[in-house]
């Protein structure tokens, strides 16, 4: 990966980065067909004369800054904001702050994973005007780490990638995004806040949520002493397969923005791909012999014939054993970040959006309560004690949707398609962004 340090950002990528929204977004389109690629059937029947060309670093830069750049502090201005506030901002919105999609992608060269988590801001605008413009190319060196030599292990087979797509997923010159999903993170948080009636953030009045078990007959989560002592309330029912539901739906949203935004820089750009599915999971996490995929660690679990992935070691792990000796230890880990003070928060190089003193903001904010942590430790011991994984009902780490980026082979869509298939920013994508270095034919 070369470093990205020019002296401030190239014209090309400031004429992307001031390129109308609203066409944009209304010229985003699937355009599949790129540079080296052959469609072997069908009423589009194709192959490329081009060599294919891969992203190059700054363009792969940009496309990168689009999903996952800090943008500033996060506002919080809720009346229990809690710990939301202590995260950083990013151009997708997180389910309460916590920020845990990770994307990785694969090209050529090699398999990385951008470590967005370890930036900090700087201001309360971190793009305020075109001098902060550069900024992406420091966040681009500094949190892009290579992983793997070489592109991501994944055959054009099934059934790995589903044969509608096989003609196209992760070819040569391609670059694959992928937004992969911790849930348990925030599923620790939701259930915090759901049942912590002494904090009361979403709890309520009359106690928290007594959470039971769907699938085993409607069954005590490991909470039934919280109910006879009423700190949740018999009333209010959750049912475990439900609360992983809505947890699970709202994460995977949060891949799914990060798609969008890098589909809509593609079309500020001139780069050709989209925004598919059609592909297993389980495979593309690297949980078959066969197929190093992204080279995750998975167990096996007594309840589940499939095996659960729960992250790669030192990159991106969920919060459940094995990564933790016990779901006690891991709730705790979860929660440590969201309990700290807002003199602890500026302490670590943080800014904070408000201007309400810290003492008085620290006052009207709902902390765990020491019985609300052990209500949560107990329903996440349950329910990885039962099942032997954490959550029940979804795997800890999931992946939806890929984004690929690639350069368009025009003479496709020249003869296959109406006028209008493409934009200017793509006829003139290799003049602007390549010095008019067209791609070499086919021998």
């Amino acid at each position: 990966m070369t470093s990205l340090k020019p002296d401030g950002l190239p014209p090309q990528a400031q004429a992307a980065w001031d390129y109308p929204l609203y066409d944009a977004i209304l010229g985003r389109r699937s355009r599949r067909f790129g540079l080296g690629m052959e469609m072997a059937s069908g009423p589009f029947k194709y192959r490329s004369d081009k060599e294919p060309v891969g992203l190059n670093d700054l363009e792969t830069a940009m496309l990168v800054a689009a999903a996952t750049a800090t943008t500033g502090p996060i506002l919080a201005e809720t009346t229990l904001p809690g710990g939301m506030v202590k995260t950083i901002g990013k151009p997708y919105p997180s389910a309460m702050g916590s920020h845990r999609a990770r994307l990785f992608f694969t090209n050529d060269h090699g398999v990385f994973v951008v470590n967005a988590d370890q930036a900090k801001m700087t201001k309360m605008k971190e793009y305020e005007d075109k001098s902060d413009r550069e900024k992406i190319l420091g966040f681009y060196d500094t949190y892009v780490e290579k992983l793997d030599d070489g592109r991501m292990d994944l055959p054009p087979k099934e059934p790995g990638v589903w044969p509608h797509n096989q003609w196209v997923t992760n070819m040569p010159g391609t670059t694959l995004f992928m937004p992969v999903i911790d849930v348990t993170k925030d599923l620790i948080k939701l259930i915090l806040n759901l049942c912590d009636s002494k904090a009361g953030r979403y709890a309520g009045e009359g106690g928290g949520y007594f959470i039971v078990d769907d699938r085993n007959g409607m069954k005590p989560c490991g909470n039934q002493q919280w109910v006879d002592n009423g700190f949740l309330s018999k009333k209010k029912i959750m049912t475990l397969s439900r609360l992983e539901k809505i947890i699970s739906d709202g994460m995977l949203a949060e891949g799914a923005f990060m798609s969008q935004l890098i589909a809509l820089a593609m079309h500020a750009t001139g780069i050709g791909g989209w925004i598919y599915g059609g592909f297993s999971s389980t495979v593309v996490l690297g949980g078959t012999p066969a197929c190093r995929g992204l080279g995750f660690r998975f167990i096996q679990s007594p309840s589940d014939p499939f095996p659960i992935p729960v992250g790669r070691a030192g990159v991106f792990e969920a919060f459940c054993p094995p990564n933790y000796a016990s779901m006690r230890e891991a709730v705790d880990a979860a929660i440590a970040g969201a309990t700290m003070t807002m003199d602890q928060w500026e302490a670590k190089g943080m800014i904070k959006p408000h201007t309400a003193p810290n003492s008085q903001f620290d006052k009207n904010t709902a902390q765990a309560s020491p019985d609300g942590v052990e209500c949560v430790k107990d329903i996440c011991s349950y329910i990885y004690d039962t099942y032997g994984k954490f959550p029940a009902t979804v795997d800890p780490m999931q992946i939806s949707l890929f984004a690929q980026a690639h350069h368009l082979d025009l003479d496709f869509y020249d003869k296959h398609m109406k006028p209008g298939a493409y934009s200017d920013s793509h006829k003139n994508h290799f003049r602007d962004w390549h010095g008019n270095e067209m791609p070499k034919t086919r021998t």
